[in-house]
């Protein structure tokens, strides 16, 4: 597996769990939910179309075999 999937999963877990604390911590306070929950889903959004972007980008794809640094 390489470094960049390692570090993927990483941030997605991490993204995960940062949601669910938030979750937690909002729930608990008693504050209203739905605008964290519109922030939240944005969010995830947002994490989602990056991490589909960069693993089907056929230009990072080329560089990343061909390109020596």
């Amino acid at each position: 597996m390489k470094l960049e999937q390692i570090a993927l999963i990483l941030v997605i877990i991490a993204t995960i769990g940062n949601f669910g604390v938030m979750v937690f911590g909002i729930v608990s306070s008693g504050v209203p939910i739905w605008p964290f929950f519109i922030l939240a889903i944005v969010g995830l959004a947002l994490l989602g179309r990056v991490i589909y972007q960069r693993t089907t980008n056929e230009e990072d794809n080329y560089y990343e075999k061909n390109i020596k640094e």
